[in-house]
């Protein structure tokens, strides 16, 4: 069987690594900005690209615009 392969990783730890900086759970994130949790997971673990009105959303849960979210990626 072939290793799963994430294409959008950066991108999830990014995700990751912002919302701990803000001190979020992931389940801070769903509620409170209308993510489902198996949605924003895919996010994280970099199994979902995301539509450019949930990366705006996503800054706006870390505080980033969204030109820093996606800085070098």
């Amino acid at each position: 069987m072939a290793k799963r392969t994430y294409p959008y990783r950066d991108l999830g730890d990014r995700c990751r690594v912002l919302r701990n900086k803000r001190k979020l759970s992931q389940l801070d994130v769903v509620r409170n900005y209308e993510f489902s949790l198996s949605h924003y997971q895919k996010i994280e673990r970099g199994a979902l690209d995301p539509r450019f009105t949930t990366l705006r959303k996503l800054a706006d849960v870390y505080g980033v615009t969204v030109a820093e979210l996606l800085k070098g990626l």
